[in-house]
């Protein structure tokens, strides 16, 4: 084992991003599996589970049974046995490991680096968005999926195509931010979940519309989810969300938010959580991730010049465990003397896109923080504090 990964709890292997080293020394990445007795594996479902296809190492205690993943294919396995011989090697104190840029001006500069590579990654997609589709409906489904989070955006995305934003703009008119939820749950597959008033008003727009579901219940990961953070609190966020964005004084959603991040490049203190925060179902939090990753970025590729300076000078997003393990990373690589704080969208965003890019993967010979000089891409991997 070169690098056993990381055990952050939830579904999912036990541990990700691991990296083990075969016989000829060929490197492996992936994840790993732990159980008592190795016919667990099929016991818990892994087999149909695609969340662990990319399982590499199944660790046992008893290699009682074969494991195959989704697409058939066997997974390695290991069956541990009392250790009998000298005692382990000692390692090195954690703090000679690290071969990453020492330096604060260089680690924060590389981190820079790499949130305006993210800033400008999501900018490309939009400005590719708005050559096709109305800027109302980018917008929409940017939001859509940006609730979403990781397991959820790509349904939310289907949903916001399913329910595109005049449509659901018509209904909130009609039928108030009920009504649209209804729509939504219903499109979605997440009728059992609905309220008697939101059900109500789905069958209406049924019979009326001649409506049908578009996704399946099935097409929503709700494991260890936050109750916050379900779908059909995300469905009643966007409900509210869209009365608030069919007020008079606005054409569209669109214009609202480019008015809204003009108006936050001139003022000292700028915040834009505000346009989508919608308590209870959209708090503070989520809405500052939606500002960073969907508002901002739409706005630069609508033109507005003054967004990329406000991401620049925008407060960071809530922390997560991401954040928190590169900011440890980078941050054991300088001395104690020269705390490195990662404060601010842009340096949050770039931690984000460092891992993205490498530590995810364990692909430790392509970052950018590596220190230049140090050692050798099969080396770099090796070490379990790199950046």
């Amino acid at each position: 084992m070169v690098f056993p990964g990381r055990r952050w709890g939830g579904p999912g292997p036990d541990f990700r991003g691991a990296v083990v080293a075969l016989s000829d020394g060929t490197l492996v990445r992936g994840d790993v599996e732990i159980h008592v007795r190795a016919s667990s594996w099929m016991r818990h479902g892994h087999a149909r589970d695609a969340a662990y296809q990319h399982v590499v190492l199944h660790v046992v205690g008893l290699a009682d049974a074969m494991a195959v993943t989704l697409l058939g294919s066997h997974v390695p396995t290991v069956q541990l046995e009392p250790w009998r011989g000298p005692p382990p090697v000692v390692l090195p104190p954690r703090s000679q490991w690290v071969p990453c840029v020492r330096s604060v001006p260089a680690v924060l500069s590389v981190v820079r680096a790499a949130g305006q590579e993210r800033f400008r990654a999501r900018q490309a997609r939009f400005e590719g968005d708005l050559a096709l589709v109305e800027a109302d409906q980018v917008l929409w489904r940017g939001v859509c999926e940006a609730l979403g989070f990781r397991r959820n955006a790509e349904p939310f995305g289907r949903l916001a195509d399913a329910v595109p934003w005049a449509e659901a703009a018509t209904a909130v008119v009609e039928r108030g931010p009920v009504g649209l939820a209804g729509l939504l749950l219903g499109r979605a597959g997440l009728l059992a979940e609905a309220t008697l008033p939101e059900a109500h008003a789905w069958r209406a727009l049924q019979r009326r519309c001649g409506l049908r579901q578009a996704l399946g219940v099935a097409s929503w990961d709700q494991r260890q989810l936050r109750a916050a953070n379900a779908p059909a609190v995300r469905c009643r966020g966007l409900a509210a969300l869209a009365q608030r964005w069919t007020q008079p004084r606005w054409s569209g959603p669109a214009e609202r938010v480019l008015e809204a991040v003009k108006a936050a490049a001139a003022s000292r203190r700028p915040g834009l959580w505000g346009l989508v925060q919608v308590p209870p179902w959209i708090g503070r939090g989520r809405a500052q991730v939606v500002a960073i990753n969907v508002l901002l970025p739409f706005a630069a590729a609508a033109g507005v010049a003054e967004a990329s300076a406000l991401y620049e000078r925008l407060p960071g997003e809530p922390t997560n465990r991401v954040v928190r393990y590169m900011a440890a990373q980078l941050g054991n690589s300088v001395s104690a003397a020269e705390p490195v704080r990662f404060r601010g969208a842009l340096l949050q965003q770039g931690l984000l896109q460092l891992f993205k890019q490498t530590c995810a993967a364990r692909l430790c010979e392509r970052c950018p923080a590596r220190r230049p000089g140090g050692p050798s891409a099969t080396s770099v991997v090796c070490d379990s504090s790199n950046g």
